[in-house]
């Protein structure tokens, strides 16, 4: 809706509906997330529905034709939930969906930017914050049993979360070099009881900085040049803060969840396009490729063992998966 020159407003909502429904098993748990009963439904009964209203709300107004201002808030649902096991930097993943002892998350978020062209356009500035509340947010216990239950239920707590940051980017558009350049600083926190002292602490996406630099050019128009470079800070994760033994088998203490990181993130892709033919009906063209091209070994994974030299010390290990990759690709376009 545009309420005057300078200013438009947009508005609007979603409903959102989800059922868990039969063809198997659903369980009712107590307040220690113990299985009291198991119920079979069967295939087509539905079991528990949520319905979700997201509203939306937009404004841009406009001081000239060269800098504008824009805030927005949104209400997001998402049935379907991540979970990442943060204890040694393990690379696991389990996705679940919501069922009558999950609920949906819900996410209400809050953003103003300001936004302005340089230079006839050529140019692009722009700077947003962001404050993100969340509900139903999940996490694993401690010491719970990483993928060796069936039961996700009776593994996982839920509580609340906070996102909130600053986002930066300067865009040139137009010319022979285009890129960005651009850098977010920002905070992803959950608070859940019975997970470290009911205290905030850091989610695993958790990225204090993150920057990323991209250059094209187009050296004729047969040839394209490109480079992209990235670095974003480590991964959240659950260091041990100690261990003992149970039966002759070592076993590790965690104390603060997510208190430390993984090293920092970064990389350099560089890249080259041939174009060998351009038509009116169609387009190839030869890419080439090579990701990594300093050969950083990011961490992959980090696994604690006791050192055998010192049977008292425990030292981590770093694995890394990939370091230059090339490659070449003969593309097509209809």
């Amino acid at each position: 809706m545009k309420v005057n020159d300078q200013l438009e407003v947009i508005y609007g909502a979603r409903l959102s509906v989800f059922s868990a429904m039969g063809n198997g098993e659903y369980y009712k748990l107590d307040e220690n997330k113990e299985i009291t009963d198991t119920i079979w439904y069967p295939h087509g009964k539905f079991v528990k529905t949520y319905v979700n209203l997201e509203p939306r709300l937009s404004a841009v107004y406009k001081f000239n034709d060269y800098s504008s201002v824009k805030t927005s808030y949104a209400r997001t649902t998402q049935n379907i939930h991540l979970l990442t096991q943060s204890v040694q930097a393990s690379p696991y993943d389990r996705w679940t969906s919501s069922s009558n002892n999950i609920k949906p998350q819900i996410a209400d978020q809050y953003s103003i930017g300001y936004f302005r062209n340089f230079f006839d356009n050529t140019y692009e500035l722009s700077m947003e914050t962001y404050y993100k509340n969340m509900r139903n947010q999940l996490d694993y216990k401690d010491y719970a049993d990483f993928g060796g239950s069936d039961v996700v239920e009776t593994d996982v707590l839920c509580g609340k979360g906070r996102a909130y940051g600053l986002e930066f980017m300067l865009k040139k558009r137009t010319g022979t070099f285009t890129g960005w350049v651009s850098y977010t600083l920002a905070k992803s926190e959950k608070k859940i009881d019975g997970i470290n002292n009911n205290q905030w602490y850091n989610a695993y996406q958790d990225r204090t900085h993150d920057v990323s630099i991209v250059g094209i050019y187009e050296l004729s128009p047969k040839w394209t040049f490109s480079a992209a470079w990235v670095y974003y800070t480590g991964n959240a994760i659950t260091f041990p803060s100690g261990k003992y033994q149970i039966d002759r088998k070592d076993v590790m203490y965690y104390a603060e969840r997510n208190g430390y990181r993984t090293p920092a993130y970064h990389r350099l892709d560089v890249g080259a396009t041939y174009l060998v033919k351009k038509t009116a009906k169609y387009e190839s063209e030869l890419a080439f490729s090579l990701y990594n091209a300093y050969g950083r070994r990011n961490a992959y994974m980090i696994r604690f063992e006791t050192n055998k030299s010192d049977l008292n010390q425990t030292s981590a290990y770093r694995y890394s998966l990939f370091t230059y990759i090339p490659s070449v690709s003969w593309n097509f376009k209809f």
